[in-house]
C-alpha cells in the first residue's frame, strides 16, 4: 500500500514538473484566468499548440474537459467521420476532433463573429485549417436573428430570453439542412436552443449516429428535459446523463422550501444508436 501511494505521488509530481503540452496549456490558461479580468483576450502556447482566446476563465474548463478528460472522444468505424460542431466557441472541440480523427470532415458553427474569427485563427494556427467554420447561429430556419454576444461561451439567441445584454443580428443556419448525409457525431452546445433545434429536425435524425448535447435548463417553469428525452427516444437513440453543473447565478429569485435550491443547470446528454 505504501509503495503504491509513493508511486502515485511520484507520478503526480512528475506530471506537474514535466507536463504534457495539453496539461501545460491548461496550467497557463488557469494562471491567466487568475490574473486578468474577464473578457481579456490573450494567447497561450505549449508544444505545438497555439491557442488564442477571448476569455480565459471560460476556455480553461473547456480545454480541461476536452483535452485532458477527453469527454468528446467517441468510437467510429469511419476513416473520415463527419462531425458537426454546433456552438464551436474558439474551436477547442474542433481542434480536438481534428487531432484525434485526422481525416474527419468537420463543420464548426459559431454565432458570435468575434469568437468565430478566433476559432478560424486557432484552427489555422494548429494545422486544422481544413475545418469549415460557419459564422452563424444554429437555429430552426435559415436567415438571421437577434443574438446576445456575451463574449465567452454564454451567447444565445435573444428570443430565448436566457441571457440579457446588447444584441446584434447574426446569420442563422437550419440544422436539418446538414442532416442529408450520415453524421457520425453531432455536438450541440447552443445555450438553450438545443430543444427547438432538435424538434425541428426530429424526422431527420436517422442520419445521426451519435450526439453529445449540453442541455440547459434556464427556466424552472418551462423544462426541456422531458421533451428532449422524448425526441431522442422517438428517433431510436439510447442516452445517458453526466456532468451536472448547477447554475445558481442564472436562477434569479428562488422560492423553495429547500435551502440552497438551484433550479437552473446544464447537463451533458450523450446519445447513440444501437
Amino acid at each position: 500500500m505504501l509503495i503504491s501511494h509513493f508511486r502515485r505521488f511520484a507520478r503526480e509530481v512528475q506530471r506537474d514538473i514535466w507536463p504534457t503540452p495539453e496539461r501545460a496549456i491548461l496550467q497557463r490558461l488557469e494562471r491567466q484566468a487568475g490574473r486578468v479580468a474577464r473578457y481579456t483576450p490573450g494567447r497561450v502556447e505549449a508544444g505545438n499548440y497555439r491557442i488564442e482566446y477571448g476569455d480565459a476563465i471560460s476556455v480553461w474548463p473547456q480545454w480541461e474537459e476536452i483535452f485532458l478528460h477527453q469527454t468528446l472522444a467517441f468510437d467510429t468505424s469511419s476513416a473520415s467521420p463527419r462531425i458537426l460542431d454546433c456552438g464551436a466557441n474558439v474551436g477547442i472541440a474542433s481542434l480536438f476532433f481534428k487531432r484525434r480523427y485526422s481525416h474527419a470532415r468537420i463543420t464548426a458553427f459559431e454565432a458570435d463573429s468575434g469568437l468565430s474569427e478566433i476559432c478560424r485563427r486557432n484552427l489555422s494556427a494548429n494545422g486544422a485549417d481544413d475545418v469549415e467554420v460557419v459564422a452563424a447561429a444554429v437555429w430552426t430556419s435559415r436567415g438571421s436573428t437577434e443574438f446576445v454576444c456575451e463574449g465567452s461561451d454564454s451567447g444565445a439567441v435573444a428570443s430565448l430570453g436566457v441571457i440579457s445584454g446588447p444584441t446584434t443580428v447574426v446569420p442563422t443556419v437550419r440544422l436539418r439542412d446538414y442532416l442529408q448525409e450520415r453524421v457520425d457525431l453531432l455536438k450541440l452546445d447552443i445555450e438553450g436552443a438545443e430543444l427547438p433545434v432538435l424538434e425541428d429536425c426530429a424526422d431527420a435524425l436517422a442520419s445521426v449516429r451519435a450526439m453529445t448535447i449540453d442541455l440547459h435548463e434556464f427556466d424552472p417553469n418551462h423544462r426541456q428535459t422531458g421533451r428532449m428525452f422524448d425526441v431522442l427516444a422517438a428517433a431510436g437513440f439510447q442516452f445517458e446523463l453526466r456532468n451536472l453543473a448547477l447554475l445558481p447565478d442564472r436562477a434569479g429569485e428562488v422560492h423553495s422550501p429547500f435551502a440552497g435550491a438551484a433550479p437552473t443547470w446544464a447537463i451533458t446528454v450523450r446519445a447513440w444508436r444501437h
